[in-house]
């Protein structure tokens, strides 16, 4: 069955490459020089010969780390190779290896958490009102101190807002909401929620303990969380010095606390826990920090492995000598959730990630392939990257050590699970309007007859959430491209995230072939439209992650 599979594979490549040629003939023959990018068509049976090697069992759920994963690299090298790309890794092979450490609690049930003082709960049952997680620094971690709670742990020196204000956190573990208040936009949002334990940590705290809200419970269960705590890992890239890189390094343990726990966690304090979740509802979200007259002991042991998995890079040069010194970087996670006990009775356990995100490296191979007949004026990097599940791990890797110098990388391009499983009619481009790369994604959104559309869910912080964060944070303009809920967008979504999303059922069979063809079309034509910018991406003046990260603004 596996050489049927292959030669199956095969064989579509090759259709696809003899069509790739009648379009470049059809093109040369219509114009002089370039021909323009819509002259180029995205080939359906060529994505899915990608979409069903890279999503079929063999590979094993593709986990980084493992052999499946490196089945995985090996075919996506292979086919830069048949492309036409060249090596990028900084050995000469297709391969940026990431050197890291696998990380999983020693008990599946996690750590502990016990609470003393005057305000402390008279029960706190582990599995039910808390979980504690494992940790990448230390194999065994404890850590004693009083807790006092922040809030959202916002601080935004633009708002005039900081919930640290008053509070002294230093040495002690800090209590807090997830997510961050309404009134930002949606990629803001996104940015002030992923990173209040940085904050936390920055102002000298040792522990966080995130607090269940009733909106996190809706889409992303307490119980879910105590799932993966026992049936998966976690990993961190290492440093050149041996240690695990951590934009936390002061917070030593951390745990998450229920529903049923905060409502406990708050009982007696100044303020209780059903006045915090109506708060919560109102635009500002205010819900001011107070000492919690408690102190809370964490403990937690780790197991840890070293392990290496590689970034698979592949070079494309661009066709003009002064700008083919600026490189693009398109990005797609290639790895998956491997093989996992499942909480639901009959499930394989085995978990292929056909759509999540088998879908978008073919969709990035598939944009090498119509661009390399003939390039942009800027050189491209094609990176399938490694552990984006386990915290966009390869793509920071990357972002930190770029196989090129730093400050020739001048954008991303992300493509990370798109839901094809109905026509859509709209797209949302995280980023987009940041950077002077919007008139071109503008225009290649018209050109495919697809709207604009806001994000349809700034609460669940999807910017910080896929691979594009991680060149941001380096400064650098990104866009990554997602679906809108036009023509019955949120019903389809919703039903994909409800009953496929990391289960064995993301398979190829829920897939949309011609919505996976769209995505790849869209996304070469912005691929082509930034390679052939007249003047290197930049932010927009004054836009806030050119401001937070230093980066390049238009003057």
């Amino acid at each position: 069955m596996r050489y049927v599979l292959l030669a199956s594979v095969a064989s579509l490549m090759t259709v696809g490459c003899d069509e790739i040629k009648s379009q470049m003939d059809s093109a040369s023959s219509k114009a002089e020089g370039k021909p323009a990018a819509h002259q180029m068509t995205a080939n359906k049976d060529r994505l899915e010969a990608d979409v069903r090697y890279l999503a079929d069992d063999l590979l094993e759920g593709r986990e980084a780390g493992t052999r499946g994963y490196d089945l995985a690299a090996r075919y996506v090298a292979e086919r830069y190779r048949a492309i036409g790309l060249e090596p990028g890794g900084p050995d000469g092979s297709y391969y940026q290896q990431v050197p890291m450490r696998e990380v999983r609690a020693a008990d599946p049930t996690g750590g502990t958490l016990t609470l003393s003082g005057a305000n402390a709960p008279a029960a706190f049952v582990k599995g039910e009102d808390y979980l504690v997680g494992s940790s990448a620094k230390a194999a065994e971690a404890v850590v004693e101190a009083p807790m006092v709670f922040v809030g959202f742990g916002l601080v935004a020196e633009e708002y005039d807002r900081d919930d640290f204000a008053g509070l002294d956190v230093d040495g002690k573990i800090v209590v807090y909401l997830p997510g961050a208040p309404k009134f930002l936009g949606s990629e803001e949002r996104a940015h002030y929620s992923s990173t209040t334990s940085q904050r936390a940590s920055e102002r000298g705290a040792v522990g966080t303990i995130r607090l269940y809200t009733p909106d996190r419970e809706k889409r992303f269960s307490f119980s879910r969380i105590a799932h993966y705590l026992a049936t998966s890992t976690g990993m961190s890239w290492m440093k050149e010095d041996g240690t695990p890189f951590s934009q936390t390094p002061n917070i030593k343990a951390g745990a998450t606390v229920s529903l049923k726990g905060a409502e406990a966690l708050f009982a007696n304090a100044p303020t209780q826990w059903a006045e915090i979740v109506t708060a919560l509802e109102d635009e500002q979200g205010d819900v001011k920090g107070f000492d919690m007259n408690m102190t809370g002991r964490l403990e937690t042991s780790s197991i840890h492995r070293a392990l290496s998995s590689p970034n698979v890079v592949g070079v494309m040069r661009g066709s003009d000598p002064k700008l083919r010194d600026e490189y693009i970087v398109l990005t797609g996670h290639l790895d998956h959730v491997g093989i996992q006990k499942t909480d639901e009775e009959g499930d394989d356990e085995l978990h292929n990630g056909a759509m999540d995100n088998a879908s978008g490296v073919a969709s990035m191979l598939e944009v090498a392939t119509l661009l390399a007949h003939n390039p942009p004026k800027r050189s491209l990097i094609f990176v399938s990257l490694t552990a984006e599940e386990k915290g966009l791990v390869g793509s920071d890797y990357f972002a930190q050590n770029p196989t090129v110098p730093a400050d020739q990388v001048v954008a991303n391009i992300n493509l990370d699970m798109p839901v094809l499983t109905y026509e859509f009619s709209d797209v949302v481009a995280f980023g987009g309007e940041r950077s002077t790369m919007y008139p071109v994604v503008e225009a290649a959104a018209k050109r495919a007859g697809l709207t604009l559309s806001p994000d349809p869910q700034p609460e669940q912080g999807f910017f910080t959430r896929s691979d594009q964060y991680s060149f941001v944070k380096q400064g650098i303009p990104a866009v990554y491209l997602d679906l809108g809920f036009g023509n019955n967008g949120e019903e389809a979504q919703g039903e994909f995230f409800k009953k496929h999303y990391h289960k064995p059922s993301d398979e190829v069979e829920v897939m949309d072939m011609e919505a996976l063809r769209r995505f790849a079309q869209v996304n070469y034509e912005i691929a082509d439209g930034v390679g052939n910018m007249p003047v290197r991406p930049l932010w927009k003046k004054g836009d806030f992650f050119a401001t937070m990260f230093d980066g390049p603004m238009e003057e």
